[in-house]
């Protein structure tokens, strides 16, 4: 029994065009103007992400910083820490928020992570302002370990007993002013952001954000 092959298909049949040639591809319907807004807008949009990229460190550091302190206190029933630690995770999640809407290149993220800055601060002050007031020299006596080191110092003419008030105001001022330092200029980070968000959102037409936001440029 003879089978028999049919012909290959010619050009035509495989569906080029005519003689052969292979359909031109259209042309891009963008402009070169359109590719100038797509550069420019790109100076813009990575000054967006970096500051994004900024907050999401910042946010993820102070949950865990928050969460982690907010358990121990718990353990230790230690009411200033529960308020300290408490504070610092709703300071956490609100950066989340921050960072959400830095992202979308939202001018009310800077007001919103600048602000939350400030009150970071303002608990990390309190919670210093709390501990230098309701210290008293009795806090140091503990075990029998203690008491023993305590009398060592006092017969090598060093009472810190007498000096621990002192210590303390110094330690917590410290944590203050470090404090005002690192937060305050995390605040002004931010807040300087919001005319970058807003030059970016007036100068890329919608469509540009839309396409360099989901390509991660």
């Amino acid at each position: 029994m003879t089978i028999s092959i049919p012909p290959a298909p010619g050009p035509k049949a495989q569906g080029e065009g005519a003689g052969g040639a292979v359909p031109p591809l259209p042309a891009s319907p963008l402009s070169e103007d359109h590719f100038l807004m797509i550069r420019r807008a790109r100076v813009g949009r990575k000054v967006v992400e970096k500051a994004a990229r900024t907050a999401g460190w910042d946010a993820a550091i102070t949950l865990a910083i928050g969460l982690a302190g907010l358990a121990l206190s718990v353990a230790w029933r230690s009411w200033p820490g529960i308020f300290v630690t408490v504070g610092i995770t709703v300071v956490g999640v609100v950066a989340l928020v921050g960072w959400d809407r830095m992202h979308d290149a939202n001018p009310s993220a800077a007001r919103i992570l600048g602000f939350n800055q400030l009150a970071l601060m303002a608990v990390i002050a309190t919670y210093c302002v709390i501990q230098m007031a309701t210290f008293t020299p009795e806090e140091l006596a503990g075990s029998a370990e203690i008491q023993k080191q305590l009398a060592e110092l006092r017969d090598a003419g060093i009472d810190l007993t007498e000096a621990a008030p002192a210590l303390v105001r110094g330690f917590y001022g410290l944590v203050i002013l470090l404090s005002m330092l690192a937060q305050g200029g995390m605040a002004l980070y931010y807040f300087r952001r919001r005319r970058h968000l807003e030059s970016y959102r007036d100068d890329a037409p919608e469509w540009v954000q839309r396409l360099l936001k989901e390509t991660n440029d």
